[in-house]
C-alpha cells in the first residue's frame, strides 16, 4: 500500500508539471527540507532516557498554482505532503503525510477555499512570536496543539477588511451520517499590521463530543523596533466540563546584521495543576541565502513543557544543530 501511494504522489506530481494546461496556469512545485542533529533527553519521574537524533521537522512537498477564467475569478489549488526525512519508509506509515490541500475562487472580494486547511484560529498572530516554527522548541509545546489545528472537510473565506485580514472557516468533521458531524468546529479570526505593530484576535470552537464543545480564544500582539521583534501571546482553551488552561507565549527575536540573529522564547501552560509546563528555549540563526538556514538551539521543558509538540515528556531537554532548506 505504501508503495502504491508513493507511485499515486510521484505520478501526480509528473503530470502536473507536464501537462501544458496546468503549467501555463503557473503551476509550482515547493518544498522544504528542515533536519536537526543533536540530544534529547527526557526525565517522566518514572524513567529517564536520552539519546542522539537525526530529526525530521515537518519536511514538505507540494504543488501550488491558480488558473485564470473568462470570468477574471481565480481558481486556486494546493497540493501537499509531508515527508519524514530521517524515518525508516519500510517500517512506518508516518513516511508520509497528508497537510494542506484544496482548491478554491480567488477575487477582488476574497477567497473561498475547499478541503484541508489551516484554521484561521492556527494562522492568527503567529508570525508575531512564532520564530522556532517546527524546531524542538515549537510555540505548540505551549500553545494549545488541539487548537491550532488544520481542518478536513473544511470550507474557508479569506479577505481584506480594513487595515488587516479577516478568516472564517467551518468545518463538518466527520462526514459519516452515523457520527452527526462528530468533530465539527467553527473559527474566525483578524489579523493586521500596521508599521511595526502587529495584532490578532482569534476564536475556534471544536465539537469534541455531541455534549462536550471546546472552546479556545487568543490575544498576539507584535512589536518591531529596529532590529528587534517582540512577541506576546495569550490563550485561554475551556470546555463544558472541567478544562480551562491559560497558555502565555513571549520571544524576543534580534537580528545582529541580515544573515545572523538570536531568538529567546518562554512559556508557560496553566492548567490548575499544582506544578505548570513552562518552554525555555534560545537559538542562534545564520542565513546562508534566502532558501537555506542554519541553527543552534538549546530548548528546556518543566512538567511537560516540551511534550505536546516535541514529544519529550515530564522535564525534557534539547540540544541540536539544524538546517533548513527551502526550493
Amino acid at each position: 500500500m505504501r508503495i502504491f501511494t508513493h507511485k499515486v504522489i510521484t505520478l501526480a506530481i509528473l503530470a502536473t508539471l507536464s501537462t501544458p494546461s496546468i503549467a501555463s496556469a503557473e503551476a509550482k512545485l515547493y518544498g522544504k527540507a528542515h533536519l536537526s542533529f543533536g540530544s534529547v533527553s527526557a526525565d517522566d519521574g518514572t524513567t529517564k532516557s536520552s539519546s542522539n537524533a537525526v530529526t525530521s521537522h515537518k519536511s514538505r512537498v507540494g504543488i501550488k498554482g491558480n488558473v485564470d477564467t473568462e470570468s477574471g475569478t481565480k481558481v486556486v489549488y494546493r497540493f501537499e505532503w509531508e515527508v519524514d526525512m530521517a524515518d525508516n519508509s519500510k517500517s512506518s506509515a508516518d513516511h508520509i503525510k497528508a497537510r494542506s490541500q484544496y482548491v478554491g475562487l480567488k477575487d477582488s472580494w476574497g477567497e473561498v477555499r475547499i478541503g484541508r486547511d489551516d484554521s484561521p484560529y492556527k494562522k492568527a498572530g503567529k508570525k508575531n512570536v512564532e520564530h522556532l516554527s517546527d524546531t524542538w522548541a515549537d510555540f505548540n509545546n505551549i500553545i494549545d496543539k488541539g487548537q491550532d489545528t488544520r481542518h478536513n472537510d473544511s470550507i474557508a473565506y479569506w479577505g481584506k477588511v480594513g487595515p488587516g485580514k479577516l478568516g472564517v472557516m467551518y468545518a463538518a468533521g466527520d462526514d459519516a451520517a452515523a457520527a452527526e458531524n462528530a468533530g465539527a468546529s467553527t473559527a474566525i479570526a483578524y489579523d493586521m499590521k500596521m508599521g511595526g505593530i502587529g495584532f490578532a484576535v482569534a476564536t475556534q470552537t471544536i465539537e469534541k463530543t455531541a455534549t462536550n464543545d471546546e472552546k479556545g480564544t487568543k490575544l498576539s500582539l507584535g512589536y518591531k523596533m529596529g532590529d528587534t521583534n517582540l512577541g506576546l501571546m495569550y490563550e485561554i482553551v475551556e470546555d463544558d466540563t472541567t478544562l480551562e488552561d491559560k497558555n502565555m507565549f513571549f520571544s524576543v527575536k534580534h537580528g545582529f546584521n541580515k544573515k545572523d540573529s538570536i531568538v529567546f522564547a518562554y512559556g508557560m501552560k496553566d492548567q490548575g495543576a499544582t506544578d505548570d509546563a513552562t518552554m525555555t528555549a534560545l537559538a542562534y540563526q545564520h542565513k546562508l541565502d534566502k532558501k537555506v538556514s542554519l541553527y543552534a538551539l538549546w530548548a528546556n521543558g518543566t512538567d511537560g513543557g516540551l511534550n505536546d509538540n516535541s514529544k519529550l515528556a515530564g522535564d525534557g531537554s534539547a540540544i541540536v544543530g539544524g538546517i533548513i532548506a527551502k526550493f
